[in-house]
Order: structure tokens, then sequence, then C-alpha cells
């Protein structure tokens, strides 16, 4: 299976690299990040794919709101797909998560996917795609807002859209 996996759009958090705090469900992507998310969605709209998932959190619909009014894909929100959530889970939750979500999308008969959500799942899924389990401590791990991830079995690469 080949996993298209990226962040949401930049936010004034991701921007300047300070904790989400009260807003992590509330944030809302920067407008001079939208440029960038059109950029991949453009990219997006001519693979084909067989799902398309994303995180609940504001700033990951409000990008999906994007790529799908560019690349005419839907995103079915998936809580599995959210932000790590400090005050109410453990990291080993988290990893729990992401395990599952992957388990369930791994039993279907995907071709491809397409996935918007956060650091750590993304770290977590590209771990597990590429060694089979995560490690807690390259979790911190993950790229920024504007990099898609395709990885499968046989190859992880990044494509910046920030740069294009």
């Amino acid at each position: 299976m080949t996993y298209y996996i990226f962040r949401h759009g930049a936010t004034f958090q991701s921007k300047f690299n300070v904790p989400y705090g009260k807003e992590i469900e509330t944030a809302e992507i920067l407008p001079e990040g939208i440029p960038v998310i059109e950029k991949l969605a453009d990219y997006l709209k001519d693979i084909p794919v067989d799902a398309n998932f994303t995180s609940p959190f504001k700033r990951c619909l409000q990008t999906v709101e994007i790529v799908t009014k560019i690349s005419g894909k839907k995103y079915i929100s998936d809580d599995r797909l959210h932000d790590w959530l400090p005050e109410k889970e453990t990291i080993q939750n988290v990893i729990e998560r992401i395990e599952n979500f992957f388990k369930e999308i791994n039993a279907n008969p995907y071709n491809s996917v397409s996935i918007c959500t956060h650091g750590y799942p993304i770290s977590g899924l590209i771990q597990l795609i590429s060694h089979g389990r995560i490690d807690e401590m390259e979790l911190e791990n993950f790229p920024k807002p504007g990099v898609l991830t395709i990885a499968s079995s046989e190859e992880i690469k990044s494509l910046d859209f920030n740069k294009t």
C-alpha cells in the first residue's frame, strides 16, 4: 500500500514552535499557509487513492477543506488521528491509537490512502510503515506543515511544497 501523509497547514504554534495549550483542538491555519496547501492539493488531485482520512481537529479540517476543493477528494474524520492531548492521554495511548488505525486501514483492500494529521501520528505511521513498530523516542521526528510524505514498504520520500 502507498500512503500519502501530510500535516495540517501552518498555524501560529507550528510556525513559532510554541505549545498549542488550550487551543490544541481549535487552532486555525494561517492565511499565509494556504498557498502551500493549495500546491499540495494540486499534486494530490491526479493521484488515485482508495480512502482519505483526517484528524477531527480544526486545523486539519480546514486543511482538507482546501484539499477537497482542489482535488475533489473527500476526507473521513477519524478521532484516532488527533494530536497528542498531554492532559488527557499518555504517549502509550497515542501509540496504541495510531497502531489501531494502521491495523484497521491495512485490513482493508486499499492500494493507497491519503491522511491529514499531526506530527506524532505522522511519525508513528511512518515508523509503522518502515519498521513495523513505533519507537516512542522517535515520535518528535516529524515533517513541518507543507510536506507530503509518500510512504510504502519499499520507499519513503518527501515532497516539500513550501519550496515549490
